[in-house]
């Protein structure tokens, strides 16, 4: 009968300590790096910590393809004690062959005391750099009318500098189709009286990308022409030539990722 009893004792011991485990509470648990790879990106986590009332981590997305890639944190999902909870961050547009992060953030809690949980990584979206402009019609400067349509993009000029040393215009464009909007400031060009065309000062700009009924804004810059007064531009007539700025796409949806969060022993100690 004694044996039994220390059998019991011993077992409910070692029961309480397992739980005593599970429920220990850090300062800061600090998670593990980890990273995974397909032929079409490189996911990388770090700097992944629990807190008392925020979990969070850094998600690098390195696009390995020609196009783009469109991540929608809002279909990723926490999986943490069976509960799962989706993240809230704004979406991240990754350049063709570049890389771009962003921080993930869940508030609630207490996560300093779950020492493993995985991340559903979803919402990962690839969209053509290849896809066919809208036509829109060329935008004169000096302006005749402030506003115009190419597609599903309805735009309107906002503000614009004209003068010898620099042209500055800027306008504000409204989505209204069902798939995504893409404006491409980059492609965009001026004609001018010699019958060239001149790349925009802000060629390097990022896509803009909107969904149905959203807006935003985009600048485009010239810098002072050579020519003398045939090509002052605070006198001549100058022509914007939209080639493929504005772009209408369905993207094509990537397979999801799971992702492992383990603590790491050393670091939340």
């Amino acid at each position: 009968m004694k044996k039994i009893v220390l059998t019991l004792l011993v077992a409910i011991s070692a029961l309480n300590t397992t739980v005593a485990q599970k429920e220990k509470k850090y300062e800061k648990i600090v998670y593990k790096d980890s990273k995974t790879e397909n032929s079409e990106v490189i996911i990388t986590v770090d700097n992944a910590v629990g807190l008392e009332k925020e979990t969070k981590f850094k998600l690098k997305i390195t696009n390995k393809t020609n196009d783009y890639i469109l991540y929608k944190p809002e279909e990723s999902k926490f999986i943490i004690n069976g509960k799962e909870m989706a993240p809230t961050e704004k979406w991240l547009l990754v350049l063709p062959n570049d890389n771009d992060y962003i921080t993930i953030n869940i508030k609630g809690g207490p996560f300093n005391s779950v020492t493993n949980y995985t991340f559903q990584l979803d919402g990962l979206y690839k969209v053509s750099s290849n896809a066919k402009g809208l036509d829109a019609p060329d935008f004169r400067l000096p302006a005749t009318k402030n506003d115009f349509t190419a597609g599903n993009f309805n735009c309107n000029l906002s503000k614009l500098t004209k003068e010898t040393e620099k042209t500055s215009v800027k306008f504000s464009c409204t989505y209204t189709g069902d798939k995504i909007g893409f404006v491409f400031p980059s492609k965009t060009g001026v004609k001018m009286p010699d019958g060239n065309e001149y790349a925009n000062a802000k060629s390097k700009e990022k896509p803009i990308f909107l969904t149905k009924g959203k807006s935003d804004d985009f600048k485009l810059v010239w810098d002072r022409m050579q020519g003398g007064k045939s090509m002052d531009m605070q006198f001549v007539e100058m022509f914007i030539k939209w080639n493929n700025t504005f772009v209408e796409v369905s993207p094509e949806k990537m397979k999801p990722e799971t992702l492992p969060f383990l603590i790491d022993d050393t670091l939340s100690k």
